[in-house]
């Protein structure tokens, strides 16, 4: 995982589940041992990000790899958002 890795979070009470209505898609900002930071997209407001001042640390075993949106959206909030 690295810096722009598009993920699925799937909390423990969706089994396993990626579509499962509490999952939520995001991208990795970092990695720092078994914690994942990340930003998450708005389940309300499609195209944004749920929070734009902050990553939040997700355990790694909680984590799916997936491409959710086009990668150059990653990219951009990347640059306007993280960097």
């Amino acid at each position: 995982m690295q810096l722009g890795t598009q993920i699925i979070y799937v909390p423990m009470h969706a089994d396993g589940d990626i579509n499962h209505p509490d999952c939520e898609a995001g991208f990795v900002t970092s990695v720092r041992g078994d914690t994942v930071f990340c930003r998450y997209w708005s389940k309300y407001h499609p195209n944004e990000l749920r929070t734009k001042a902050n990553n939040e640390g997700t355990p790694l075993s909680r984590i799916v790899e997936k491409d959710t949106v086009p990668q150059r959206q990653v990219e951009d909030a990347i640059r306007d958002y993280v960097l």
